[in-house]
């Protein structure tokens, strides 16, 4: 995903949906700060989605952005990406207190991207090998600051079995970066 792309989707669902909000979430969230990482041989070169989560949003608007932006659309076979519009009850699974922490977009009043170390912790907790790399990679370039991300994640009220999954993928990643 570049920026570029994601603007267009940002358009586009704009559009046609008129929301109050949009929530940019996934690794998509981290290029209104940091365009680069779209670029060739980057981070969020290789994603082609970007996840949005809109308010208000019901399941009609819902249909309706899917087949028009959404996966398999006529708008992903001409562009080569699209938007996947999430369901609010996607909220329950991001960390405590990340509406606080949005970043705004610049050049939009209603849009926001989730902040950095919030997807970090996202990531973390699913420990996907897709998403491990991608928190590599951010520690790597200097975008999360090791330090940082620990205080994040310490500071994070998580239940039981994702603080276990989180504190482990932290551990592994720092260890690795031979922080830890």
């Amino acid at each position: 995903m570049r920026l570029p792309f994601l603007i267009h989707l940002l358009e586009s669902v704009s559009a046609i949906a008129r929301p109050r909000r949009i929530v940019i979430l996934g690794s998509s969230s981290l290029l209104p700060q940091h365009p680069d990482l779209g670029g060739p041989g980057r981070p969020v070169e290789v994603s082609l989605d970007a996840d949005f989560l809109l308010e208000p949003v019901n399941q009609a608007i819902a249909d309706v952005l899917k087949e028009a932006v959404g996966n398999e659309s006529a708008f992903e076979q001409l562009h080569g990406y699209y938007a996947d519009i999430l369901k609010p009850s996607i909220a329950e699974t991001l960390p405590p207190g990340w509406e606080s922490r949005l970043t705004a977009v610049p050049g939009y009043g209603n849009v926001f991207a989730l902040d950095r170390y919030d997807l970090a912790l996202v990531k973390l907790m699913l420990g996907r090998a897709k998403d491990l790399d991608l928190v590599r990679a951010l520690l790597r370039l200097g975008i999360l600051e090791a330090d940082a991300l620990q205080r994040h994640y310490q500071a994070t009220p998580l239940g039981e079995q994702e603080a276990v999954k989180a504190g482990r993928n932290l551990t592994t990643l720092l260890r690795e970066a031979g922080i830890r």
